[in-house]
């Protein structure tokens, strides 16, 4: 068996037979033995299904068996019962529905009779049992219980009622069977003997057809004779016939049933019914018109068969009615008498050949067409209908044909429609359009399918005879073709007439592609658009969208749709979207268009359209455009090209573009982030509510920024100040304080911005997504300080962020940040770290920084990379958008970009936390995209650069800063142990790096945000080293992977992410910890506490505050657990390898504890020397590979080669820079007054702020006094960063860099390897730059912080005039190689001793300094000397007084020399060196002793020995000695003793000059020693001299003597005595 059954009994047999067994007993008190019941029941069971009773159980319907048995047994024999009932009776259960049962005798039609009447009350069949139980041997008793739905009281009386009425009938028709087929034998007899108008055929058919019909196939229900009064000439007396009395039977035994009309019988003939009787045919077949009860629920058939006299006239008529069988339908129509000749005749009368296909298709259509029709079709109607119907075979299209009938009671209507365009709609519409052209009723319709091309549906359409309209047939006829045609064919003719010639030829493309749905939902002509915008979708732009209105739309209701390929948009990604749009949707719904699509340049055949009905929230903006505008602004969010979030609401409210929306929500962006306004929800809700003010502020940064304004600079700037001014007047009126503060904000911003990228376009021509704009930070009131210089900020979907910069020449990384709030109070902390950290080199400071917004909250890390470095290159774009470039000395200013500031080419970026990849990306836009002049200068530390890992060259100048702090205090950590504490792992740069720079690193513990690594106390350093240096190596490494059996005993390796980390002995001993376990965070905060050495930072993170400062102020959540106070840190030594280990108020406290510290900025600031040089260095060398004279290849192989050089170079300036903030810190008590100065004048610049910088104030300078304390070496790296900055800023503006002299120095900045590119040196565009940073770095290295101011105020000069005097005195006393030979004792000699040695040429070259400037005083404004002519005049000189200073100087200055040379090699100096740097002192004066000997033509040394010998007779070398010692903090003081000592140097001077003079006039031997000067002569023309001008010379001496007398030398006693030299050498003779 294959067969798949699925009809289940609801019962195992057992199982019911138990329960009915139980209820007889229970009922009828006895078992089932009666043979009827027991058949009653088996055929109960057979009819009880699973499907039928699924809630029922067996018990249940026991009980109703044995109720509906019990009701059954109380009949009469030939009585018929019927009752309805509910299912709760007496003892039975309520089973929710009702019960019909019915007990009679048994007889045909009455389980299709009884169906039929309950599916006419629309009630549906529950369960239905019928057991026939015999009660002889020739009757039975037929019981049916039916189950239904519950009805109420009054449905179930109407339901039992019209079940009995239907009964009824069955038994009328039953009863009288023999007599209506007796009746019937009767008519056949009576037209056989009849003579009758027929012809001999067709009489002969039609008795063939009533023997046919008696013959089984006609079910008789009922017949009835009529008579008509004829007159003797066959005419109609009375139009009223006469139903012949007893001729009744079956269902007409009612005189009230009627058969052709609704009328009561008799009635008076209608004219069809004379018209039928004057008819030759003999007989008539027709539809009654009452339906049938009894068998099938359909009009009954109805056949009359006319009675004729002996004449020919007829004069009656048998009328039966009943159903054609089924068998008569099966049959052939050849088969079938009557319908056969008609067919027949048809055939012949149409003429078709034989065996034709016409022929052949005409004989299929006659003889298939409805059977009901060809019994009442006359010959004529059938041939005109049959031919009609073969032509639409040969044209298959929509077609009626209509049949009326004889009487007028209905008309038949055939509706022939291509099967491909048929549906149920069609034949409902066209039902109904038929119905009504009548005003009719559909009384029924036979849909019919065959294997040809059309459909056909049979409609019988009920009317009121001869009162009913009478339509135009053929307009009746196009109304239906018209509901006939399909909607695809009205899509197809609509679009070819109206969509544009670019899509025509793709409407192929779209039979089929529409779903039922879609058609349902859609009208053609809302296909056609969408169609339009289909076709625009392509590979690359795969979506679309469109606004649409239709006439039942509300107030602010519209529709939209989205069109993606593919794929179906989320609605999740949608609704966000359209509700920041101020949009509610209503409904959504969504079809797939699948298209026959095989063309390459188009998207995916299937194209998803999404429709939403949406309603606008709030007030919107009427505007012509407003659909496009919104469109276009939902599929720029929906690309990606926007952003999604409420500042979209702004477009319909205030019906701006998207785009200007965007420019909105950037300017608010920017404002966010300065960390001073109110949220972006008030923001939003400023400009919403202020919609006038809102649409001028982007009318004023049209107005500036529109390059197609045709308008010159002035009148743009014109118009922008009357728009600001209405603006203003406007906010006036805005209540509310928080949208005043924010729309002022944005107008001010505004105003600052100097350039903008807004109106740019991609390579598509659309609006770049990203938006930059160009601020005048300090132009900008509420702005957190330090204020910058220039600021550019980005906005686009994916990132955002800002580039903050201090000067034109700036120099920074990028870095990217996680801080999505306020990466610009992080990126601003980085730069001003980076400003003093750049003092060292040509560029000022610069820091960027940039979130990616959009990073993949569950992606790989590749996918995560791939997204940053996308968000990485937007943020370039937008930097280089609106910065200038360079085509050969050519500036050249952006395109489509109005520029409010000068010529601004210089943009050099790096990556502050990447890698040479990052580099390589940011060069890799500016090069391919914007060909920027920089070339792969732009983005320092690429693959074509210097890799500062590879380098180590960050970590390795912060430990020149290391190294220093551990020397000065005693200990060579190259050759020594030292313990280390470090943050950070080995796979990182500045750790890993560092942390191999000495083989002698105890490396005890520490830290990155993975593990925690401790070894307590390591032995074996060698294989530690190895160890570190492996990890280096290994990629990716981390803590985990240290070889643990290397580590000491107690400590491990343990994972942060660990709840708890145990701790042993040894760990308790150097954390200080107590307890067995501790967690990560607090054993961390342990760490950075215990005794160590050197804290190693190489890690990112804040790990250190100030006591006084809290940890929200750092602005490192990340490492608020686990910060500790500066007091609290274990460490001797602190090395910030990374940015900002410490707070700045945090290493104060930590120097102050005695602690030695520098600051990031100086420790790390090797890094961006590195990338300086190579910045520089390509810019050189670009203009030769633009050219063609240097291929890239060889420019990186020569990078490659210059390598250790730069290095050397740039570990050159750590080393200085941090020895100058020893030597600052040496004398720091004694200069705080000095210093306080300094700052006071750099803020009354507006240069600095000493409470953003951690500087003391007024007050906390006093109180450093009263302690006699000084500035920490934190405080002086900043004074001295700010010193180097403001004086290169000076030179810079000078024309000091333009000295011939600098050109060594141009060129000395670069390796030897490019000397041969000396002349492109000479038209380097930073050769200024480079020159004044250099000059700049040198002269605040040497001679301190305050040495330029201290030079300005005692000598009156400008900053270029103390610029050349130092760099003249400096290579005039070739200090370089002296200071080189200090430096050469490093770890030789105590570190104190060479920072004596230096103070000692510092002193000489401040004195120079001075002295040389205040010469130089007013000529700097007129022809300054050249600097080398000024070394020429004087070094050679200066060279040999140098040589023979021992032999003139005088004894006071010789034993001083000789003490200070005998100290110095006491404090470990070498002995030469020692003794040439004490001759220092007496030297100072060796410029004015070259002066001497050039105006009065002396030798030198003669000149030497009277100054000298002066010196010595009147006391001015202890004089300047004993001034020397006299200290004081207070400025004024201090300055008045350098003025003392300028003053002892002049007049000495004079004297001497005097002297000479009396030498040339008193002659003689005196006068001839000057050719041989020895110690005598001289000693002996002073005394000679003095004895000239002996009361000038007496009153000297008196006084000198008197206040040696007198106690120790003041300030007061010196001047006095000044005062009387000065006099002395004024009145001198001669």
């Amino acid at each position: 068996m294959t067969a798949v059954v699925g009809v289940a009994h609801a019962y195992k047999r057992a199982a019911f037979m138990k329960a009915v067994k139980a209820q007889w007993e229970s009922r009828f008190g006895t078992e089932i033995s009666d043979p009827a019941v027991k058949l009653f029941l088996d055929e109960v069971y057979e009819d009880a299904l699973a499907e039928d009773l699924a809630d029922i159980s067996a018990a249940d319907l026991a009980a109703q068996i044995a109720e509906f048995w019990a009701w059954s047994r109380d009949r009469k024999p030939d009585a018929i019962k019927v009752r309805v009932r509910p299912s709760q009776i007496g003892e039975t259960a309520d089973l929710r529905r009702d019960i019909l049962e019915v007990a009679g005798p048994d007889r045909p039609f009455l389980v299709d009779s009884i169906m039929g009447e309950i599916g006419a009350q629309g009630l549906d069949v529950l369960a239905m049992f019928h057991p026939i139980v015999p009660t002889s041997e020739k009757s039975a008793e037929s019981l049916i219980q039916v189950h239904v739905e519950q009805r109420d009281a009054v449905a179930r009386k109407h339901l039992e009622e019209g079940v009995a009425a239907t009964l009824a009938d069955v038994e009328y028709s039953t009863d009288d069977w023999a007599d209506m087929r007796a009746a019937m034998d009767m008519a056949i007899s009576h037209l056989e003997a009849a003579d009758t108008p027929a012809s001999l055929e067709e009489k002969a058919e039609a008795i063939e057809f009533l023997r046919w019909i008696r013959n089984d196939h006609f079910a008789f229900l009922g017949c009835r004779n009529y008579r008509f009064d004829v007159d003797e000439k066959g005419h109609i007396q009375n139009r009223e016939p006469d139903v012949q009395k007893g001729s009744g039977r079956g269902i007409l035994r009612d005189p009230k049933r009627q058969v052709l009309r609704k009328l009561s019988e008799p009635s008076h003939l209608t004219p069809a019914i004379e018209s039928f009787l004057s008819d030759s045919s003999p007989l008539i077949v027709a539809k009654a018109n009452i339906k049938s009860r009894v068998h099938r629920r359909v009009y009954m058939d109805y056949i009359g068969v006319k009675k004729y006299r002996d004449d020919g006239v007829v004069v009656g008529e048998d009328r039966f009615v009943g159903l054609f069988t089924a068998d008569a339908y099966d049959r052939m129509a050849r088969d079938v008498p009557l319908i056969r000749r008609k067919v027949r005749r048809v055939l012949d009368r149409a003429g078709k050949i034989p065996g034709t296909h016409s022929e052949k298709k005409l004989r299929h259509i006659v003889e298939n067409y409805p059977r009901d029709e060809l019994f009442q079709t006359d010959e004529d109607d059938l041939l005109a209908i049959g031919l009609g119907i073969l032509h639409l075979y040969d044209r298959p299209r929509t077609k009626i044909f209509i049949r009326r009938d004889r009487f007028d009671r209905f008309i038949s209507v055939l509706l022939f429609v291509p099967r491909d365009r048929y549906n149920s709609k069609v034949r409902e519409q066209a039902g109904e359009v038929i119905r009504d052209a009548f005003d009719g009723r559909l009384s029924a319709y036979y849909p019919q399918f065959g294997d040809g091309p059309l459909a056909r549906v049979h409609f019988i359409i009920g009317l009121n005879p001869y009162e009913h309209p009478e339509p135009d047939v053929g307009e009746l006829e196009r109304r239906i073709a018209v509901l006939a045609r399909t909607w695809e064919d009205d899509f197809e003719s609509l679009a070819r007439q109206t969509i544009s010639d670019g899509n025509r030829p793709h409407i192929r493309a779209y039979e089929g592609a529409f779903s039922a749905g879609y058609r349902e939902a859609y009208s053609p002509a809302e296909a056609v658009c969408d169609l339009e915008k289909i076709e625009s979708l392509t590979k690359d732009n795969p979506l679309a969208v469109r606004v649409y209105h239709s006439e039942s739309d509300g107030a602010g209701e519209l529709h939209l749709k989205i069109y993606q390929t593919g794929e179906a948009v989320p609605l999740s990604n949608v609704m966000p979207v359209l509700e920041n749009m101020g949009l509610t949707v209503l409904q959504e719904s969504g079809f797939e268009v699948r298209r026959d699509s095989n063309s390459e340049d188009k998207a995916q055949p299937v194209v998803f359209v999404h429709d939403f009905e949406m309603q606008r929230s709030g007030a919107s903006a009427q505007a012509d455009n407003a659909d496009v505008v919104f469109e276009e602004a939902l599929l720029a969010v929906l690309d990606n090209r926007a952003e999604d979030d409420g500042f979209n609401r702004l477009i319909p409210q205030l019906g701006v573009s998207w785009r200007d929306a965007a420019f909105l929500r950037t300017c608010a962006r920017y404002r966010q982030q300065t960390g001073l306004d109110p949220s972006q929800a008030i923001q939003e809700e400023a400009l919403a509510a202020n919609p006038d003010i809102a649409r001028c502020l982007l009318e004023l940064a049209r107005t500036k920024f529109d390059p197609s304004l045709a308008l010159t600079r002035d009148a743009r700037k014109e118009a922008a100040e009357a728009l600001t001014a209405d603006i203003r007047a406007r906010l006036e009126a805005v209540a509310s304080i928080d949208h005043d503060r924010v729309l002022r904000r944005i107008l001010r911003l505004i105003e600052a911005i100097l350039r903008t990228n807004y109106y740019q376009t991609d390579a598509q021509g659309r609006p770049k997504a990203h938006i930059s704009l160009k601020i005048a930070s300090r132009e900008l009131e509420e702005l957190p300080l330090p204020k910058p210089y220039r600021e550019i900020f980005v906005w686009a979907p994916n990132v955002e962020g800002v580039h903050i910069r201090f000067g034109p020449v700036a120099r920074g990384g990028l870095r990217w940040s996680d801080r999505r709030d306020d990466f610009r109070t992080e990126v601003l902390g980085l730069v001003k770290a980076q400003q003093v950290k750049n003092a060292v080199i040509v560029p000022v400071g610069s820091k960027g920084g940039f979130y990616p917004k959009q990073l993949p909250k569950s992606g790989t890390r590749d996918e995560w990379l791939a997204e940053g470095v996308s968000a990485y290159k937007t943020f370039i774009r937008g930097l280089l958008d609106i910065t200038d470039n360079i085509e050969g000395d050519t500036v050249i200013h952006p395109d489509n970009v109005v520029s409010w500031d000068e010529d601004d080419p210089y943009l050099v970026v790096a990556a502050d936390k990447g890698t040479a990849t990052f580099s390589d990306i940011a060069n890799g836009v500016a090069t391919d995209e914007y060909d920027f002049w920089l070339g792969d200068a732009f983005a320092s530390g690429g693959s074509a650069g210097y890799d500062h890992k590879a380098m180590g060259i960050t970590a390795r100048g912060a430990w020149e800063s290391v190294k220093r702090h551990f020397r000065e205090t005693g200990k060579d950590i190259q050759s020594e142990p030292f313990s280390v504490i470090g943050v950070g792992d080995m796979s990182g740069d500045v750790f890993g790096n560092g942390m191999l720079l000495s083989r002698k690193i105890r490396l005890l513990a520490a830290f990155d945000h993975r593990d925690i690594f401790i070894d307590p106390d390591p032995v074996d350093l060698e294989a530690c080293f190895a160890e570190r240096q492996r990890l280096f190596e290994t990629p990716r490494s981390s803590w985990q992977d240290y070889d643990q059996a290397l580590i000491s005993k107690g400590g491990g390796v343990f994972s942060r992410a660990a709840k708890t980390i145990p701790l042993s002995a040894e760990m308790q001993a150097l954390t200080g910890i107590e307890t067995d376990r501790a967690a990560p965070v607090d054993l961390i905060s342990a760490l950075l506490k215990a005794p160590s050495e050197l804290l190693w930072f190489g890690g990112i993170g804040t790990y250190v505050k100030a006591s006084d400062e809290q940890h929200w102020e750092v602005g490192d959540k990340a490492n608020d657990a686990l910060r500790v106070d500066a007091r609290d840190v274990g460490a001797q030594v602190v090395g910030e390898g990374a940015n900002l280990g410490f707070t700045q108020a945090a290493r104060i406290e930590f120097a102050r504890k005695g602690g030695r510290i520098n600051a990031d900025f100086v420790d790390n600031s090797a890094g961006v020397d590195t990338s300086d040089h190579e910045v520089n260095i390509k810019i050189l060398l670009n203009p030769f590979m633009r050219a063609g004279d240097l291929t890239r290849k060889k420019r990186d192989a020569l990078l490659g080669r210059m390598t250790d050089k730069v290095a050397e170079h740039v570990l050159s300036h750590n080393y200085d820079q941090t020895l100058a903030i020893t030597l600052a810190e040496t004398t720091a008590p004694l200069d705080i007054d000095a210093h306080e100065r300094f700052m006071t004048g750099l803020e009354a610049q507006g240069r600095l702020d000493r409470v953003v910088e951690g500087l003391p104030g007024s007050e906390e300078i006093r109180v450093l006094k009263d302690q006699g304390l000084g500035l920490t070496r934190p405080e002086l790296a900043l004074l001295i960063s700010y010193a180097k900055i403001t004086l290169f800023d000076a030179l810079v503006a000078s024309s000091v860099p333009d000295d011939p002299h600098f050109v060594d120095t141009l060129h000395g900045y670069f390796p030897d390897d490019l000397s041969g590119y000396g002349d492109a040196m000479a038209t380097h565009r930073l050769r200024r730059e480079i020159v004044s940073t250099i000059l700049a770095n040198d002269m605040i290295n040497l001679g301190g912080p305050t040495f330029v101011h201290r030079a300005k105020e005692s000598t009156g000069a400008n900053v270029a005039a103390v610029a050349r005097a130092f760099e003249a005195g400096r290579q005039i006393f070739r200090f370089s190689d002296l200071t080189d030979r200090i430096n050469a004792l490093d770890n030789k000699a105590p570190a104190s001793v060479q920072i004596d040695l230096h103070e000692e040429i510092i002193r000489l070259l401040r004195r120079q300094t001075y002295w040389l400037a205040r010469r130089g005083r007013g000529r700097e404004t007129d022809q300054p000397a050249h600097i080398n002519d000024v070394v020429t005049a004087y070094r050679e000189g200066i060279d040999e007084l140098k040589a023979q200073a021992h032999t003139f100087i005088s004894d006071y200055e010789r034993g001083r020399v000789a003490r200070q040379a005998k100290a110095f090699v006491q404090a470990g100096a070498p002995k030469d060196l020692a003794s040439e740097i004490a001759n220092l002192r007496p030297l100072t004066s060796s410029s004015d002793v070259v002066d001497l000997a050039l105006r009065k033509d002396w030798p030198l040394i003669s000149a030497a020995r009277i100054y000298h010998a002066a010196g010595a007779r009147f006391q001015f070398d202890r004089l300047r000695g004993v001034a020397g010692e006299v200290s004081s903090t207070q400025h004024w003081d201090r300055l008045a003793v350098r003025r003392l000592i300028e003053d002892l140097y002049a007049s000495q001077q004079t004297v001497a000059e005097s002297v000479m003079r009396h030498a040339k006039d008193v002659g003689g031997s005196l006068a001839k020693g000057v050719e041989q000067p020895d110690e005598k002569w001289a000693r002996d023309l002073i005394d000679s001299w003095s004895i000239i001008n002996a009361e000038e010379a007496g009153r000297v001496d008196a006084t000198l003597t008197e206040m040696d007398n007198s106690g120790a030398w003041s300030l007061s006693k010196l001047a006095i005595a000044s005062t009387q030299l000065r006099e002395m050498a004024q009145n001198a003779e001669p």
